[in-house]
């Protein structure tokens, strides 16, 4: 985060996302030719999560600057609902694909997306894509970043809570094979059907949010959202019957996705450009948090059952939420307006 504010953004981007794109042609040749072991997929994994801790921040960071002013709102929810949706729909996307490309293959695919996404880099403007602030040491500006956090309760709030709701809210997405096999008795086809509704209900929760943009009360929509999502994963729980159970986990995501993308979009849009990367670099830890999250509720999986585990988290979802926001009158009187009009972007102007 404290480099994506110091350096050119679009440069950095296309960088880290070439070491990605080399990262998976290594991990697909060494598959199709047989040669793959152990400790080259941790060491791959280690090195596309190292480039992916750099891209992530400046991403966050470059919207804001491509964008007119008032349409930075629904810009932001745009792109943080693109985010959300394919952190669910990748790994379901690669799942279908293993059968008729094989493993390699997948990872094949995988370094062409990143080229396209290279490619697609070239157009983004070169001016407006680094800071002009006075040049500080790095320590300096690393520690500014969490010094503006402990100055700015509401973003403090935000962050928090933004990082507690993945540790409740998506060990349910991990524990999907386990319900499809022990509980619903489907077998893989189930567990494909479980991650398009998941699928399906985080792209419409989606959409919904990016349409929402313009609605002011963005802390009640942030309570409704989250309480959605933590009640119908509790009535998924309870579901012995597959299709119901299909239908509470897809209108769940929809609460899911509308709280992550609202919570993300009021601290980007309450966030000066020059610590931008800084604070959102912080917030993109939630990516890495959630799978602690899966690990007290697969070991309470095996003692209690799956069901059991995830109504627990499910309720504990729900009580986070609404304590959170009983406890802080900020966060229930959140009201974000629209910006006012303006006819060219930052990197434009």
């Amino acid at each position: 985060g404290t480099i994506a504010d110091r350096v050119d953004k679009r440069k950095l981007l296309m960088i880290s996302q070439t070491g990605s794109a080399i990262s998976a042609l290594f991990m697909a040749l060494l598959i199709i030719t047989g040669s793959v072991e152990f400790w080259h997929l941790v060491v791959v994994s280690v090195v596309t999560g190292t480039f992916m801790s750099f891209n992530m921040p400046a991403r966050q960071a470059i919207v804001p600057q491509l964008v007119p002013r008032h349409k930075m709102m629904n810009a932001i929810s745009l792109q943080q609902a693109g985010m959300n949706v394919t952190r669910i729909l990748g790994p379901a996307l690669a799942g279908l694909l293993i059968a008729p490309l094989g493993v390699g293959g997948v990872y094949m695919m995988t370094f062409v997306l990143f080229v396209v996404a290279i490619a697609t880099e070239l157009h983004l403007p070169k001016h407006g894509m680094k800071e002009d602030r006075p040049a500080k040491k790095f320590r300096e500006d690393f520690v500014e970043g969490f010094r503006y956090i402990h100055q700015h309760p509401l973003i403090a709030k935000l962050m928090i809570l933004g990082l507690v709701f993945p540790l409740f809210a998506f060990p349910l997405q991990q524990m999907l094979p386990v319900f499809a096999e022990d509980v619903f008795n489907q077998g893989p086809s189930g567990l494909g059907l479980l991650g398009v509704a998941t699928g399906v209900g985080g792209l419409t929760g989606a959409l919904l949010a990016a349409r929402l943009h313009s609605f002011p009360r963005k802390g009640r929509l942030m309570l409704a959202g989250g309480l959605w999502m933590g009640t119908l994963f509790v009535v998924f729980t309870q579901t012995s019957a597959f299709i119901p159970a299909l239908i509470m986990l897809g209108l769940g995501n929809i609460g899911g996705m509308v709280f992550q993308t609202t919570n993300q979009t009021v601290i980007q849009t309450q966030l000066p450009a020059a610590v931008r990367g800084r604070v959102m670099s912080v917030t993109m830890m939630s990516f890495g948090l959630t799978p602690l999250g899966v690990l007290p509720v697969s070991i309470a999986a095996d003692k209690f059952g799956a069901q059991t585990a995830v109504l627990g988290s499910s309720i504990a979802l729900v009580a986070t939420v609404f304590l959170f926001f009983m406890v802080s009158k900020q966060l229930r009187r959140l009201n974000i307006a629209q910006l006012s009009e303006a006819e060219l972007s930052p990197a434009q102007a």
